[in-house]
């Protein structure tokens, strides 16, 4: 499973520089970026890891060419059998592209974190704070899309312990 999805994001950043070519970097206004993927979730007490689908929604303004800010909500989610686990953080980011003219990005913020475990009629739900580190790819596709993967680490801290999440998959993006 992982070859395939590194093998399709290889092929959308390769294929999408290509068409980008024709369509320059030009961030300004309002923005908006949607994607999804796989996830791995871990736990400081936990031996292994459990993966399931993960996802975010992102929207702000542009500061300047290099410099954008907004608010970002990430999730993730397993079901088997009758239980459902779902992780999420949600806060305000900042996107810093080293490059103006560059797609490349790097991304960070700081928010509130939400466990919760659903067990058919028993369900339960923590919060806490939650820290967003990340970096990805914008591919113009166009004059206002672009293709986006991304590369995302978030750690959630809640009373008795903490849960970490590593996410890659491919957005959605308008600048």
């Amino acid at each position: 499973m992982r070859r395939v999805v590194l093998a399709f994001l290889f092929l959308a950043v390769s294929s999408s520089a290509v068409v980008a070519q024709g369509h320059p970097q030009t961030r300004q206004g309002f923005w908006i970026s949607f994607g999804f993927g796989y996830s791995s979730l871990g736990c400081e007490d936990c031996d292994d890891r459990v993966s399931g689908t993960g996802g975010y929604l992102r929207m702000g303004g542009t500061l300047s060419q290099r410099l954008l800010i907004g608010g970002e909500a990430n999730g993730w989610t397993k079901s088997e059998g009758n239980a459902t686990l779902t992780v999420g953080n949600v806060g305000p980011v900042v996107i810093f592209y080293p490059s103006a003219n560059g797609g490349f990005f790097l991304k960070g913020g700081l928010g509130l974190a939400t466990a919760e475990l659903d067990l058919g009629s028993l369900s339960g739900e923590q919060t806490g704070s939650g820290i967003t580190l990340g970096l990805g790819y914008d591919a113009r596709v166009g004059r206002g899309f672009a293709l986006t993967p991304y590369f995302d680490i978030l750690s959630s801290h809640f009373d008795g312990g903490s849960v970490n999440m590593v996410a890659f998959g491919l957005g959605f993006t308008w600048p």
